[in-house]
């Protein structure tokens, strides 16, 4: 059985180095996958795909609610896990056969007015089930004390996954088919950890029940309007544009989303600690700025590639819309440094118990986002999408800014830091732009441009932040006493 700790016993900065050299992978990995997916079957199919899983997450955000609150209690000090995955489970259960009744009863209907046929509908059913029994897997394992090791799960995933596909490219040609694969390989992986775990879900008491209720009525909501926030332009593109606009957007989303997804995977370990300190009684403001602002850095490191090579990448990337694609990576890529941030800042308040105020926020960007993009979509395809996309993270992070410094004091950013990865950023473009077209001068081809240009993003960014700011330089030494093993996992 897997030693449990409380958050409050976890160390931030190492599992934060940690889970982000996980997340280097399964992010790379992600941003890769919607190319691989539409060279295995081709665009329209990896549309169809997308909008079909992402709907399937939504309805799904519910059980990433209760998931929440088995991570967010589950983590404090004198808390039973195996209650809290009790609850967890017993809702699951119970959500799921709700769903599926309701497929049953109305899939004939849903079969004849949207994506789903009726094949793709049963297998949906199933990948629902496997989408469940990941989020559950991975909240325990964050709940037990180790939230780094998600994202290096998530890594030995998507790798399979991957593999998998491109072993079998000859033989997939529908959404169906490529759903298969991930449900098998999903299963098999998440199973195989839950079973190392042997974290046993027990009734929960009255108690555990009215403390998972008091989270859960906030989470479960606010993961809905989550998911919604971050996939919304995808969801409506769908309804009002094309497969195709789906397909240049989500894969655009996928390059210049690169740091936020970072961000985003940084989450985990700080609602981890945040959470565990808080309930021990311990001032989580007193590393809150540095975590927050520097959490969102490599955003900028995306941004500043993207800068210099989004031509090359949209080339690359989208041949078939390369100026869509080139505008819509750019316009993402920028305003997914903010979004980092605020994605941090929001968990922060999760962590302190107050998911409510993440729920108003979200709220409050989707009433004006929304309707911007039905109204654009059909017109100008992603780029409406990339425009709503703005808008929605501009409320949604003001709120969040404004929120924090009513329940925390504090704004949760850094200035200094701030600043230094603006300086970094300047610099940073200009290496890669130099580099790549050096390349592409030499008689270099695109794809090694690209790839070198990547290596010359991470040095022209890194170098001058290691010699202007002390707390990068901590950052760069503990990631090194990692990897040489100087420090105890």
């Amino acid at each position: 059985m897997v030693t449990q700790r409380d958050g409050n016993e976890v160390d931030l900065l190492t599992s934060s180095i940690q889970t982000t050299g996980g997340a280097l992978v399964t992010t790379t990995l992600y941003t890769l996958s919607g190319l691989i997916y539409a060279f295995v079957t081709s665009p329209s199919v990896t549309g169809q795909y997308f909008f079909t899983v992402l709907t399937i997450a939504l309805v799904l955000r519910p059980i990433r609610g209760i998931t929440q609150t088995l991570h967010k209690i589950g983590t404090e000090p004198g808390e039973s896990v195996g209650a809290y995955l009790g609850v967890a489970v017993i809702f699951t259960i119970a959500y799921l056969s709700v769903l599926g009744g309701l497929a049953v009863t109305i899939g004939g209907y849903l079969a004849s007015v949207t994506v789903f046929d009726e094949t793709l509908l049963r297998i949906s059913g199933l990948y629902a089930v496997t989408i469940a029994v990941v989020m559950t897997v991975e909240s325990l394992t964050s709940a037990v004390g180790y939230p780094s090791a998600v994202t290096w799960i998530n890594s030995v995933k998507s790798s399979v996954e991957l593999g998998v596909l491109l072993v079998l490219s000859q033989s997939i040609a529908t959404a169906t088919e490529l759903m298969m694969v991930m449900i098998a390989v999903r299963l098999t992986v998440y199973g195989l950890v839950a079973v190392g775990l042997q974290v046993i879900p027990t009734l929960p008491e009255r108690r555990e029940l009215s403390r998972a209720w008091a989270y859960a009525k906030w989470s479960i909501p606010d993961q809905i309007l989550d998911r919604v926030s971050y996939n919304m332009p995808v969801y409506v593109l769908g309804i009002v544009a094309t497969p195709l606009a789906v397909g240049i957007y989500e894969a655009a989303d996928r390059f210049g989303d690169f740091g936020a997804t970072i961000a985003w995977h940084l989450a985990n370990p700080l609602l981890t600690k945040v959470s565990g300190d808080d309930a021990a009684g311990v001032d989580v403001s007193q590393y809150l700025d540095t975590v927050v602002t520097g959490g969102s850095g490599i955003s900028f490191v995306v941004f500043g590639y993207l800068l210099s090579t989004d031509d090359l990448i949209a080339e690359l990337a989208f041949s078939s819309a390369p100026a869509q694609f080139s505008t819509t990576v750019i316009i993402v890529g920028g305003i997914n440094i903010f979004r980092g941030f605020w994605t941090l800042s929001s968990h922060v308040l999760e962590g302190t118990g107050h998911p409510g105020l993440s729920f108003r926020t979200k709220l409050f960007g989707l009433i004006v986002s929304v309707p911007l993009t039905m109204v654009l979509g059909a017109r100008y395809g992603a780029l409406a999408g990339a425009a709503g996309y703005v808008v929605m993270n501009l409320i949604v992070g003001g709120y969040v800014v404004y929120y924090s410094r009513q329940v925390l004091d504090s704004t949760l950013i850094d200035t200094s830091v701030g600043m230094h990865f603006v300086g970094a950023l300047v610099v940073e473009s200009v290496v890669v732009y130099a580099t790549v077209w050096g390349v592409l001068w030499a008689g270099g081809e695109p794809v090694v441009a690209a790839v070198v240009g990547a290596i010359a993003a991470c040095i022209g960014f890194g170098v001058p932040l290691w010699v202007v700011s002390a707390p990068a330089r901590a950052v760069f030494r503990r990631t090194y006493e990692l990897s040489t093993n100087r420090l105890p996992y």
